[in-house]
Formats: C-alpha cells, structure tokens, sequence
C-alpha cells in the first residue's frame, strides 16, 4: 500500500500532506510512503529512496534544530538587519547628494577658477599696502595731527 504526498509547507521539507493518486503533484515534486521507506519523485521519476526509520530520525532532528531560538529568531534578526542596511545606504545616499551639492567646489567647471582666485589671493597677502611702524605708536590724537 503506498500514500502519495505533497509538501504542505514549502519552507518545510517534512510537513508534507496525504493525497490521492490524481491530486500529487507530479510537474514539480511528490513523495511515495510505504512500509519500507519514503521516495521522492520529481517530474513523475523517482529521484531519492530513504528508509522509514532514518525519515524520522531526519524529521526529528530537523524540528528540534527548528525550535532552537536562533533558528526561531531568525527571520526576525534577517529582516532587522536587511532594514538597517537600506537605513544606512539610504543616509548614505542623501549625505552624498547633499555633499555634491554643497561642494561645488568638487565640480571641475568651478575648481580651475576657485584655484586661480585662491593663488591671487595667496599672493595679494605678501603685497604691502600700507606701511606700518611697529615702534612709534600713537594716540588718536596725535594720529588726527599727522
């Protein structure tokens, strides 16, 4: 006697369902049960045999792993983490637009001429305008005389 099976859950490989002959879903994957093992089929050909006894041992392990915290809190943890990441390039991205705008001076078309006016402006500082007597200081009123 054979039972055909579905997977009921596709993010679980061992929750798998009873269905008649007709309704197995024989495009994708289907499983044969019998009193010596469990065969997977894919396409309407067998694939894979496993033994009844090491199936539950498999299926066994496999759920007490699942109910261990990290693996129950992981989906969590998963989508906490792809959320940050977008936060963080999202900030990323504005600080760069934000940069490009405000530092024109980063734009070739305006870096040549800032250059050409900060070297005038470096050499108009040596130039001596006003010529300045550091020892003879004056007031205001003998600054007013002169």
């Amino acid at each position: 006697m054979f039972l055909y099976l579905n997977c009921a859950n596709p993010s679980d490989p061992y929750d798998l369902g009873v269905v008649g002959y007709n309704n197995r879903d024989k495009e994708k994957k289907y499983y044969t049960l019998s009193g010596q093992g469990l065969t997977l089929y894919e396409q309407d050909a067998p694939v894979e045999f496993i033994s009844l006894g090491q199936w539950l041992i498999e299926r066994d392990s496999y759920n007490s792993i699942k109910k261990l915290s990290f693996f129950m809190q992981f989906k969590k943890w998963k989508y906490m983490r792809n959320w940050k990441k977008t936060i963080k390039q999202q900030n990323r991205q504005r600080a760069k637009n934000s940069l490009e705008e405000k530092l024109f001076s980063l734009q070739p078309h305006f870096s040549d001429h800032l250059k050409d006016h900060r070297k005038l402006m470096m050499d108009m500082s040596t130039f001596k305008f006003v010529d300045i007597c550091r020892g003879d200081c004056k007031n205001i009123h003998e600054f007013e005389a002169t």
